[in-house]
């Protein structure tokens, strides 16, 4: 049996995407918002998810609320390994002069993300270096035929994913989603 990660993305927030129209003031705001709440309650993580962490050998998560709710949504009474390492990456706020609805908002934000991904930059170094950390952390965390589980968040899990190949993990996730309770499978050994 070879060792796995799987890197789970949290379920929905529990804070409601804004209605009417942001400055990019408001986005920001909207943002720390969304960090501070957890996931909505009427949100449960798939069965098959739950099943997967009733068998992993370690359980770790992100510190912000919607992956600790996540990760104890998933097994409410195992032990979650938190880390301020497996946190967002935030994505850049495009500096407009006017206000927009929030889906402008997103995708402006999502398609300036996508061209820096295409440009080979999709992130600051320091973001890079964080999620290198994280790749060598888990790398040493879990060993031998164990799995652990890592609820984190959609864009930070792309930059781990690269780390942990650089790790020597091989990614087992042929189409990779960024929808809430989607996993990718990392396998080493």
């Amino acid at each position: 049996m070879a060792t796995r990660l799987v890197l789970i993305r949290h379920g929905r927030s529990a804070h409601a995407r804004p209605a009417g129209w942001l400055d990019r003031a408001g986005v920001a705001d909207w943002r720390v918002a969304c960090d501070a709440a957890g996931i909505a309650a009427a949100d449960t993580p798939p069965p098959r998810l739950v099943a997967m962490a009733a068998t992993a050998d370690r359980i770790f998560a992100s510190d912000l609320a919607r992956t600790l709710t996540s990760a104890e949504r998933l097994a409410p009474l195992r032990a979650i390994e938190v880390s301020p390492l497996l946190r967002e990456t935030p994505l850049p706020i495009p500096r407009l002069p006017a206000a927009l609805p929030w889906t402008v908002w997103e995708t402006l934000i999502h398609l300036r993300w996508g061209v820096r991904i295409v440009m080979g930059a999709e992130a600051a170094p320091a973001e890079v270096a964080r999620a290198a950390a994280a790749a060598a952390w888990l790398n040493d965390a879990v060993t031998g035929h164990m799995t652990g589980l890592v609820v984190t968040h959609g864009v930070f899990r792309r930059l781990l994913g690269r780390q942990l190949v650089a790790h020597g993990w091989r990614s087992l996730t042929w189409l990779r989603p960024y929808h809430p309770w989607s996993l990718w499978v990392f396998q080493r050994g």
